[in-house]
């Protein structure tokens, strides 16, 4: 009977522990609702608002980020969002903290440093480690984050589309996000994703391209020719941009393949009235 009650108390806590964790899992959800990635932050306007604090008490604060304790890495972290900071001086402890084992902390550290803005950019490489991490909130915390340094942060568009393929949906969302955030530079590894003959990765590299719009154009047409999924994704990005792909696909509507052709009119229709003017422009100049 004893070994029995213990191993009731057992049960108890085991189930309080797994409680405790997603109740702290969702609180930290609800923190970063509050105070979320902010890819585009100006750290010079940030700080306007935060207050000082003495260079020892800094120093304290980001030596606590690598401490063990989770809870205290994550009060130094969001003591650290409101005090005045230069990113220079934070950034070698915020990286080293993204080696956290808490979730919670790594998140938190994402999110700093996506505080920052462009001047986050030291951080890319660890960025682009946590764009692996086992959790999926901190790889789409992480995705979000290296849009936000900008155009230097280029580099990391092949890392960002391995993402289109992630399990999680709102990750692939984030990647997709971040992609369509770097624009023409993104496309040619978009249409890479596109044409990879994976559905899922397909889909989402069409949801890109949908996004950046007319840089997109062209390349997509070249893809509407190849069939498949590669043609119904490209179709569907371009019936999603609207206007600036109409004349090429007009175009197409006389290409030599009819399933080309087919495929062609049948974008042309899902776009509706946006279609409308260049067909009947195309009709007059054939009369």
């Amino acid at each position: 009977m004893l070994l029995k009650g213990l191993e009731m108390e057992d049960k108890k806590r085991i189930q309080g522990s797994i409680f405790f964790g997603r109740a702290f899992k969702m609180a930290a959800l609800v923190l970063l609702l509050c105070f979320p990635v902010n890819a585009f932050a100006d750290s010079a306007v940030t700080n306007q608002k935060k207050r000082d604090v003495p260079s020892q008490s800094l120093a304290g604060l980001l030596k606590d980020l690598n401490s063990p304790d989770p809870s205290t890495a994550s009060n130094a972290i969001s003591e650290l969002k409101t005090v005045k900071i230069n990113p220079q001086d934070a950034l070698p402890a915020l990286i080293a903290a993204l080696g956290n084992q808490s979730e919670f902390v790594r998140l938190g550290v994402i999110n700093a440093i996506a505080d920052f803005g462009h001047e986050g950019l030291p951080a890319l490489q660890a960025l682009k480690g946590a764009l692996k991490d086992k959790d999926p909130l901190v790889r789409e915390s992480a995705a979000l984050a290296i849009m936000g340094l900008g155009v230097a942060a280029k580099k990391s568009i092949p890392d960002l589309a391995g993402l289109l393929n992630d399990g999680s949906k709102k990750t692939r969302d984030a990647a997709v996000t971040a992609l369509a955030g770097f624009g023409a530079d993104s496309v040619p590894v978009l249409i890479k994703s596109l044409e990879s003959g994976s559905p899922l990765v397909s889909k989402s590299a069409a949801e890109a391209l949908a996004r950046i719009g007319a840089p997109a154009v062209d390349q997509l047409v070249s893809s509407l020719k190849k069939g498949g999924i590669t043609a119904e994704n490209a179709s569907f990005a371009l019936a999603a941009i609207g206007k600036p792909a109409v004349a090429p696909l007009i175009r197409l509507l006389k290409d030599a393949n009819p399933e080309v052709s087919r495929i062609a009119g049948d974008t042309l229709a899902a776009m509706g009235a946006i279609a409308t003017p260049g067909l009947v422009d195309a009709l007059r100049s054939r009369n």
